[in-house]
């Protein structure tokens, strides 16, 4: 019986989003005329101005993609994610996109590397295929070690925005995202005098119809999630990929994960309650579509695999406390 709510996690995970047709339609795909160039001109496009204040201390934006065998997806991605960052962001803040290969079989980083990018898109290869959560690991310390000697950039002025590689997560959540995390930051300064870390973490909350196959299967692995943590995450949707924090947040709840595959974002909130990172959540909308990493034959294998994770995961941080995380 506890197989069953775990389904839900992996149907789930390559989703596409109702909002890129809102994304192409608030701004249509660019069809630029030199391939990997990019003009700082292109930023002012358009001002978002109700954003300025939120961040006049935020110069630097990274959209950070794992990807595995996306090769008929990662372009169209791009596409839509750089059209929109051109055009809603306030022209004081630098986007750039960062896309990790998880050792991809298929041509996803020839695509990648190819793709006509007007904003710094970066790529980034791993020798081999290890799983989202060691992807995204990689991925931060590859941003943590490009973003150091930048003058003035610190772990609290650089902000990571995790995506998954089939744009299913809607960029226009964004301004709110933001919104939510400076408040964050801010209550973070007020409640404790002289603290700088900059530490705070918005997660998405991906809306299902309850009563849908998917909305109980999603409501019953959440359940099992919050026995085993002795509901300490703070969140309803801990396996949502939309996830937005400060630099020097990523940088301690990715590095050397133990659980580097589905089950890592229940480390990474789990990280975060036992350092009481601040931590909000959003809700966006989500629409599920074919295309998942998981075959129907394999759902039964990787359930019990995270079902395990998450009870490892319990165990090695709180009894035998070997796991260790640095603060």
């Amino acid at each position: 019986m506890l197989l069953f709510p775990l389904i839900a996690n992996f149907q789930g995970s390559s989703s596409f989003s109702l909002g890129r047709s809102r994304i192409r339609s608030l701004s249509s795909c660019l069809k630029p005329s030199s391939v990997n160039t990019f003009s700082p001109s292109k930023l002012a496009l358009a001002r978002n101005d109700g954003l300025d204040e939120i961040t006049q201390n935020v110069p630097k934006l990274v959209v950070l993609i794992p990807a595995y065998n996306e090769e008929n997806r990662i372009e169209s991605t791009l596409s839509c994610y750089q059209d929109f960052l051109l055009r809603s962001l306030p022209e004081n803040i630098e986007p750039t996109i960062v896309v990790i290969d998880d050792g991809s079989s298929d041509a996803t980083l020839q695509v990648v590397n190819k793709f006509p990018c007007k904003i710094p898109i970066q790529s980034v290869s791993m020798e081999e295929n290890k799983g989202k959560g060691a992807a995204l690991s990689r991925g931060v310390q590859h941003i943590s070690e490009n973003t150091s000697g930048i003058h003035g950039c610190n772990g609290r002025d650089v902000w990571i925005l995790t995506q998954d590689a089939d744009g299913s997560g809607d960029l226009v959540y964004l301004d709110g995202m933001m919104q939510k995390l400076k408040k964050l930051l801010r209550c973070d300064d007020t409640t404790n005098a002289g603290n700088t870390s900059g530490r705070g973490i918005v997660i998405g909350n991906r809306m299902y119809d309850i009563f849908s196959s998917r909305g109980v299967t999603r409501w019953g692995f959440q359940t099992c999630v919050r026995i085993l943590t002795s509901n300490g995450l703070r969140v309803k949707d801990t396996q949502c990929g939309y996830k937005l924090m400060t630099l020097s947040t990523a940088e301690v709840l990715y590095k050397d994960l133990n659980l580097k595959g589905w089950s890592h974002d229940v480390e990474v909130l789990f990280r975060a309650k036992l350092l009481n990172i601040p931590i909000d959540e959003m809700c966006i909308e989500w629409e599920d579509i074919k295309g998942s990493k998981v075959s129907e034959s394999g759902i039964v294998k990787v359930s019990v695999q995270m079902l395990w994770d998450v009870i490892r995961l319990r165990w090695n941080y709180s009894v035998l406390k070997c796991w260790k995380l640095e603060s």
